[in-house]
């Protein structure tokens, strides 16, 4: 709420920029976190958190205790005085220094005393909270009057005796009121209406009594170390063993020999859980379990002995195996050691449980079996592991896993999630692997070629920029760039912070329309960014092996269900430019072959249709209409044949965004009108899509009822945020539920179509083979021969995947590129 400042000055802090949305998103988790360590917090509408540290400080004070204020603001160094100490932290030449100023030092540092402080800021003034100050005052001048007069009221009963320039006295006479005025807003007020009890014993940190759900939330986030740090222990409800109890009936053979190995893995019976750990893509230790006994040995001590023990396991699928992640060691190991008879992951397992988590063993351990593994490099004398050869610790991740299996198969048959399990999400698994093995060609000395083009322009673009602006610069610095802008220039526009003037994309954005300069540097910017992000890295990334670029599709990230891509990113190659499409001229077909490209039409339109069976989108889809056109026509109540394409672009942005929650305020910025009529768009959308309008609301009620919604095919994401008391964050909730299901069901759908595709190659015995996906697209190599085979075969598969009540269409075509064949 707006504090007494505000409503004093209502300037106050006016060059602030809000807070971000997703640090603003983690404020209540932040709060709820240190509720569940019983760690007090003091808030007080109408007040800054430095007007209540100012206020404890002052009981300290009264109370003869001392006190320690941990900031970064140097508006605290007021406090510094009667037992208060200001522990200020500071970033100097990259490198964190910590400042402790009680009285003397802030004396010592500044020729002031602490309630002095307030006085020098008062002349001076503050750009970051816009307290004005006196103009033409700078510290120097300011501390010089200040260590002379001690405060502003004595300085003005004795104006004419100050020792400065005629200039400044009068500019002090003149700006008098401002400089009372800025007292004020920078003076901490130390007596806020806040109840704070130091008999209650509630402020004693000493012994800290944390809650038991502490440690779970800890775990959803992530925050292994601080569980360590805390040495936390998992709720007791968990009925789980804790710790080392949980392997106190279990045994562990770490093996010697190969023979050794292999042996115990075959007397273990015909189904098992097995861990490999991967290491720099080499099998560095392998495990075997059955629940009760584990077997383990590792590469130092048998060397290439230990794949070959393992493999013929690994490869017979009689066997039926369970493991946590399998994916990594599937890729690695590759098609001369096949993983067979794969039954369940527990990773995946549990990413469907709830997408929020961390899925490595140790935390999964944690969380599902309440057994606590912590991590050696973080804390070693806490580690369950200490001294244990690295083998060990594969036969007790095996054991582990075999328990992980039947709780997670148990939670996936609670969740309604069978089909998504077994169906689809488990055998993906070896679709991935296969496709990062098999990769993507990358015709390097084109991408080479494209670079030193790129290069060309950007030199061209610096000497033109360069004239412009008057001056040779950093272009690159956002510092040197605004100072051109919007000091040298004039521009308006320009929002100064601490480091500067912002340049962002969007600030340069507004600008460019005006400006033939902030539109060169936003094309240098492009080009510099394809340069140094894709022509300087792609080709550092080809394995000499095999020529070609492997990506790892990450199957357990996102909370949406989408997959994701790395080392190096292939969904993230640019198409929104010609010149970023321009990148996928570098990708290509193998010699004799030829790239099938096949993305769904406006599919999550197409799945959002069909979860709200809205009449009017239902109809313009069954009829093979052009959905942005029919929006348009409804909206504005425009024939479709009259209808300009700005409108139809408009109503193109606003089907979009309806299935990412779009807000009002959005649609104006993205369509440049005002927020009234961007409100009143939605309004008569959601008139003309009542059925959109009917079921978006009834995700959010379902969000805020249980805490979590589903897609069709059964995927969940936990969404807390809807039952948020703050708005904004609330609001992140909502829209987070209205996508979430839309989105993941188009996820869900994209996936099952590449298991179709790949076992429908397979059975079909054809050389096609799936190697790409890109969200709602997917891309075949195939010989020359099979094109039209695969063609149809990738259509038929991808339109009849799921049935909806709407047809699902996928276009196809074809290239000897990436760029042809899209």
């Amino acid at each position: 709420a707006p504090t007494f400042r505000h409503k004093m000055y209502d300037q106050y802090k006016a060059n602030r920029t809000g807070m971000p949305d997703e640090l603003a998103a983690q404020m209540p988790i932040m709060k709820n976190i240190l509720t569940q360590m019983n760690i007090p917090l003091l808030q007080l509408e109408g007040y800054e958190a430095d007007d209540i540290i100012g206020t404890v400080s002052r009981i300290c004070g009264e109370r003869a205790m001392e006190c320690y204020i941990a900031t970064g603001d140097r508006d605290d160094l007021q406090l510094a005085d009667n037992g208060t100490t200001v522990v200020l932290a500071s970033t100097k030449m990259g490198q964190s220094v910590t400042e402790l100023f009680d009285e003397a030092a802030v004396k010592a540092k500044y020729g002031v005393s602490p309630a002095e402080f307030v006085d020098l800021k008062a002349l001076m003034g503050d750009k970051s909270d816009n307290i004005p100050g006196v103009s033409g005052i700078g510290e120097k001048t300011a501390a010089k009057l200040i260590m002379q007069f001690s405060s502003i009221e004595n300085l003005y009963e004795n104006i004419d005796s100050a020792d400065v320039s005629a200039r400044i006295k009068e500019k002090l006479k003149d700006e008098k009121e401002l400089a009372y005025l800025s007292k004020k807003l920078a003076a901490i007020d130390s007596h806020v209406p806040i109840e704070i009890d130091f008999e209650a014993g509630k402020y004693d940190t000493d012994k800290p009594d944390y809650r038991p759900e502490l440690y779970t939330s800890l775990m959803r986030l992530g925050l292994k170390s601080t569980i360590k740090k805390l040495e936390l222990s998992p709720p007791s409800e968990s009925g789980a063993a804790e710790d080392k109890s949980f392997f106190d009936d279990k045994s562990i053979t770490v093996c010697e020999t190969a023979d050794e190995f292999k042996k115990g893995i075959e007397a273990l019976g015909n189904f098992i859980a097995v861990y490999l750990d991967i290491t720099d893509g080499v099998l560095s230790a392998a495990a075997a379990s059955d629940g009760k006994a584990a077997v383990c040995a590792d590469y130092p001590t048998l060397g290439d002995g230990l794949l070959k023990a393992i493999a013929p396991t690994l490869s017979d699928g009689s066997i039926k195996k369970t493991g946590c992640g399998i994916k990594t060691a599937m890729t690695a190991l590759g098609s001369n050691t096949p993983i067979n008879g794969l039954i369940f992951d527990c990773a995946v397992a549990a990413y469907l449980d709830d997408p929020s988590k961390s899925f490595d063993v140790e935390s999964l351990a944690a969380f599902y079996l309440g057994v606590y593994i912590t991590d050696e490099a973080a804390n070693a004398q806490l580690s369950l592991f200490d001294d244990a050869p690295v083998s060990d610790k594969a036969g007790k991740y095996a054991l582990i896993i075999h328990a992980l299996h039947e709780i997670l198969s148990d939670k996936i048959e609670k969740n309604g999630q069978h089909e998504l399990f077994y169906s689809i999400e488990l055998p993906l698994i070896g679709v991935l692997s296969s496709m990062e093995q098999l990769g993507f060609t990358l015709d390097t000395a084109e991408l080479s070629s494209f670079g030193a083009k790129l290069a060309d322009h950007i030199s061209e673009l610096e000497a033109v920029i360069y004239e412009q602006a008057g001056e040779e610069f950093n272009i690159n610095s956002p510092k040197q760039l605004g100072v051109i802008l919007f000091e040298k220039l004039g521009m308006k526009g320009g929002k100064k912070t601490k480091s500067g003037y912002s340049t962002r994309a969007e600030i340069l954005e507004k600008l460019a329309p005006k400006s033939k300069l902030v539109r060169d540097v936003l094309e240098y910017r492009s080009y510099q960014k394809l340069k140094s992000t894709y022509c300087d890295s792609l080709g550092t990334l080809v394995n000499p092996k095999t020529n070609r670029i492997h990506t790892v599709f990450n199957q357990t990230v996102t909370v949406t269900g989408r997959l994701s891509s790395s080392d190096p990113n292939l969904q993230n190659i640019p198409t929104r430019t010609e010149l970023g499409r321009e990148l996928r001229k570098m990708f290509v077909a193998s010699d004799g072959c030829v790239l099938v490209d096949a993305d769904y039409s406006q599919i999550e339109l197409r799945v959002l249709a069909h979860l709200s069976n809205d009449a009017t989108m239902c109809e313009a889809f069954r009829e093979g209409a052009d959905i942005h056109a029919v929006t348009a026509s409804k909206v504005l109540g425009i024939p479709i044949n009259e209808l300009t394409q700005e409108q139809r672009a408009s109503a193109k942005a606003i089907n979009f965004g309806i299935v990412y929650g779009m807000s009002e305020f959005s649609l104006s910025q993205d369509l440049g009108i005002s927020f009234r009529e961007a409100k009143d768009y939605m309004d008569e959308y959601f008139t003309k899509y009542s059925g959109v309008h009917d079921y978006l609301n009834s995700l959010k009620a379902e969000a805020r009822e249980h805490g979590y919604v589903k897609t069709m095919l059964g995927r969940i994401r936990y969404i807390p945020e809807a039952t948020s008391t703050n708005a904004n964050i609330r609001g992140f909730g909502e829209r987070a539920a209205m996508n979430t299901p839309v989105q993941g069901t188009a996820a869900d759908i994209i996936k099952l179509a590449m298991v179709r595709v790949y076992n429908r190659l397979n059975a079909e015995k054809l050389k096609a083979r799936l190697i790409l996906q890109v969200h709602d697209e997917l891309i075949i190599e195939t010989p020359e021969d099979e094109l039209d085979k695969v063609r149809e075969i990738l259509k038929y598969e991808m339109e009849n995947a799921v049935k909806l009540n709407v047809p699902l269409i996928a276009d196809t075509s074809y290239g000897r590129s990436w760029y042809d064949a899209k």
